[in-house]
């Protein structure tokens, strides 16, 4: 399993946030949202993701998403000198 970092420049914040509050509680098997941390009015937001592959989240979340947000996607590298605050257990990119 990865960390992936999803960096969201959100045109229509009702319709983004309205839609990741319908997707969130139903998330398939093997995927994890372990933050999110809007901007103040709902217009930027980052989070972080618990998946096999950035692939796999930018699926799930450029398609409930997509039409009202432009989503930007990294991996995290967990063993990088800078890396702090992921999750407990955090060690190796897999």
């Amino acid at each position: 399993m990865s960390y992936i970092v999803a960096i969201h420049t959100i045109a229509d914040p009702e319709l983004f946030w309205s839609s990741a509050a319908e997707a969130v509680p139903n998330l398939p098997a093997g995927i994890s949202l372990h933050a999110t941390y809007p901007q103040h009015d709902g217009t930027r937001a980052i989070c972080l993701w618990e998946a096999a592959s950035v692939d796999e989240i930018r699926g799930l979340v450029d398609s409930a998403t997509g039409s009202f947000s432009s989503n930007d996607y990294f991996e995290v590298d967990p063993a990088h000198a800078g890396a702090f605050g992921l999750p407990s257990g955090a060690s190796a990119v897999s």
